[in-house]
């Protein structure tokens, strides 16, 4: 084997490396939007328990500062609701491109492997 063959497995060596890397660091975050999905859902449960609640109180309050209470807790609710779905959108973008961008980066790395390959075998 000469000189520039061994530079070449050690490339393609080093190549096979990185993609383990990048494989890896794909199925952390593809775990991480597992998470996040069931971190929506559980989200959706409380603010529909929230909800019920809230209606619930509005049954029990009659009195004016009551009622004006009710209103208070609707409109935190909508607002921290709000919130909480802005961060789990922005999270989700996050995600998805911290995602494509290991995806393009495996992809690169296999051309470039199957590049060494070709060269290898002539």
């Amino acid at each position: 084997m000469d000189v520039s063959s061994q530079a070449l497995e050690q490339q393609l060596h080093n190549l096979k490396k990185q993609q383990i890397e990048a494989e890896n660091t794909l199925e952390k975050l593809k775990r991480d939007q597992n998470d996040q999905a069931w971190l929506e859902e559980d989200f959706a449960r409380v603010c529909h328990e929230e909800r019920e609640s809230i209606e619930f109180l509005r049954e029990v309050w009659q009195s004016p500062n009551a009622t004006s209470f009710g209103y208070y807790l609707e409109d935190l609710h909508e607002q921290e609701k709000t919130s909480w779905r802005k961060n789990f959108q922005a999270k989700n973008e996050r995600l998805q491109t911290q995602t494509n961008r290991c995806q393009n980066t495996i992809y690169q790395l296999e051309d470039k492997q199957q590049s060494i390959q070709k060269e290898l075998v002539r």
